[in-house]
């Protein structure tokens, strides 16, 4: 195991600690990290409330610099791009026009925000919140408009809401 090819798919917190564990378990091999998003790996939760906060800059929450990945972990990092097909019988992913060779497969993608039936995600101030460019999109919108509809009252559109709210927004939660 210790040098077979090690392909993540998913740049997430997830995806990090694969990478992690594996060296530190002794994985020699090579290691490369499939993201769709052009983003290093980020810590999510932040994007729900302090990425809002006016009174701070909106800083990325990086897990770990490019360098500690490409230099420290010797990865590969594959981002900005979604792994778009597997052909488990062949052992490759495929990126775009790319196929990726892979012995060992971590599938560690997460899940998509939901959108609701009949309502276009791309029209001007709808959003879902999953990414770092969702939650940018969302905070560069903040100072538009007075009224706010956050759809879900789980624990990132109570996180979203109360941002909004204390921003000076009259806000509405729907669940």
């Amino acid at each position: 195991m210790a040098d077979q090819r090690l392909v993540v798919v998913g740049a997430s917190l997830a995806g990090l600690r694969a990478v992690e564990a594996a060296r530190k378990h002794g994985h020699t091999g090579p290691i490369t990290l499939i993201g769709a998003e052009r983003h290093l790996p980020y810590d999510r939760p932040p994007l729900s409330k302090q990425y809002f906060d006016a009174s701070v800059e909106a800083v990325a929450p990086w897990f770990r610099e490019e360098s500690h990945l490409r230099d420290d972990l010797a990865v590969e990092l594959l981002l900005g791009e979604p792994a778009t097909g597997l052909d488990p019988e062949r052992r490759l992913v495929r990126v775009g026009d790319r196929e990726v060779p892979y012995d060992l497969l971590v599938i560690a993608t997460g899940v998509a925000a939901r959108h609701l039936p009949g309502i276009d995600p791309t029209t001007p101030g709808v959003h879902g919140l999953r990414t770092l460019d969702d939650a940018a999109a969302i905070r560069a919108g903040m100072d538009r408009g007075d009224r706010v509809v956050v759809v879900g009252c789980g624990f990132i559109g109570s996180e979203v809401a109360s941002a909004l709210h204390q921003r000076g927004r009259r806000v509405t939660l729907v669940e």
